[in-house]
């Protein structure tokens, strides 16, 4: 739907603008009507000349005889000639408009439609809330238990590279890379190199922003350049928040075009069997994480998710690179290294916590899965 200013080439058809309205005498009769943006359009036509001036409010002029009706912002005195199909339609809540016809002559209403068909197109990306913006320095131990909310999550590398397990994948970025997180989606992330990353939690009603999630996307120079505003705009006090959404919203609706741009025809739906693996990796990794804690033994994990053991190393190693056990023993010192960092527990306390069965049990596994000591890893920390 184009709204048109009027124009002597676009109204020929129709009728001409008025620089004034014309005597009584040729239009005695004055209609004054008023329209409501929920009520029905009328379609009207008038055997004689009709004019109309607009009185109050923002008013649309609708005017068929083509393919297709034409729109115009009614801000002038307009003159159509004999039978010319039109109707007015409010674009704000309410306006009105004087309708003047000559004597003897009458409206005639040929139909009524929807308000909703004539009313400008709404967004088609509507941005509710922006939750959490933060930007993130981390050293080569960075990991993040995981979580699950209703908030749509986007992550930016800025240097470095991080794992995001989502949905039973690995999403790996790399720097200048970009993933979208779709709500409701349980994830974790970690990383095995320092990583700086950017993290944007926010709030949207479209449903489409679901076709960009599960991708890592490489960006341009011009969606960088986004990025970077994004986050020059976050150190401002006033408007930030109105500034950065803008902008977020300038970059989902690139990705978009981008992404539908490359779609073929008729998308290919991912195999139910692929679909369905990845349930099950997203429940074994959610079930480590919980149980992080204490010894977990592949059993009790296959047994978790009602798999048996050579198809759970299989999904493993075909959607995580790593044996079970090796993811196993990776999150369980993930886990190990955020005790060791908080500096609370002593190094056996945290064997404990841990469920190891001695201090040097945990000591073998550290070094073994972290190349280094447990007070090795403490002394780097200083």
């Amino acid at each position: 739907m184009q709204i048109r200013n009027f124009s002597a080439a676009g109204l020929r058809a129709f009728g001409r603008t008025l620089a004034s309205l014309p005597g009584e005498a040729l239009f005695p009769c004055v209609l004054h009507r008023s329209f409501s943006a929920q009520s029905p359009v009328e379609r009207c036509v008038c055997s004689g000349p009709v004019v109309l001036d607009y009185a109050s409010g923002m008013s649309l002029l609708v005017l068929f005889g083509q393919a297709e009706p034409l729109f115009f912002y009614l801000d002038r005195i307009v003159q159509l000639e004999p039978g010319v199909e039109f109707a007015v339609a409010a674009l704000s809540e309410t306006c009105a408009v004087d309708i003047h016809l000559p004597s003897g002559d009458a409206l005639r209403v040929v139909s009524a439609e929807p308000a909703a068909a004539f009313q400008p197109p709404a967004s088609d990306l509507r941005l509710e809330r922006l939750y959490t913006f933060f930007y993130q320095e981390c050293s080569s131990d960075f990991y993040f238990r995981g979580e699950r909310h209703e908030a749509y999550e986007l992550v930016y590398v800025d240097r470095g590279q991080l794992h995001n397990l989502v949905g039973g994948r690995d999403i790996l970025l790399r720097q200048q890379q970009l993933t979208l997180i779709d709500r409701n989606e349980w994830h974790t992330q970690y990383s095995d190199l320092p990583v700086n990353f950017l993290t944007v939690s926010f709030r949207a009603a479209d449903d489409a922003l679901s076709m960009l999630c599960g991708q890592a996307f490489s960006l341009s120079a011009a969606e960088l350049s986004l990025l970077r505003k994004m986050l020059e705009e976050n150190r401002q006090e006033r408007y930030c928040c109105d500034y950065v959404e803008s902008l977020l919203k300038i970059l989902l609706i690139e990705l978009l075009r981008r992404t539908q741009k490359q779609l073929p025809e008729a998308a290919p739906q991912l195999p139910a069997t692929r679909h369905a693996e990845h349930q099950i990796v997203d429940q074994l990794v959610q079930f480590v994480s919980a149980n992080a804690g204490r010894r977990l033994s592949l059993q009790e994990l296959a047994d978790a998710a009602h798999i048996s053991l050579p198809y759970m190393h299989r999904l493993f190693q075909t959607h995580l690179g790593l044996a079970p056990g090796q993811y196993i023993a990776k999150i369980r010192m993930e886990e190990a290294k955020t005790l060791l960092r908080s500096g609370s527990l002593s190094m056996g306390a945290v064997a404990r916590e841990m469920g190891f069965s001695s201090q040097q049990h945990f000591s073998r596994q550290f070094r073994s899965v972290c190349g280094m000591t447990p007070s090795e890893y403490v002394r780097s920390l200083r």
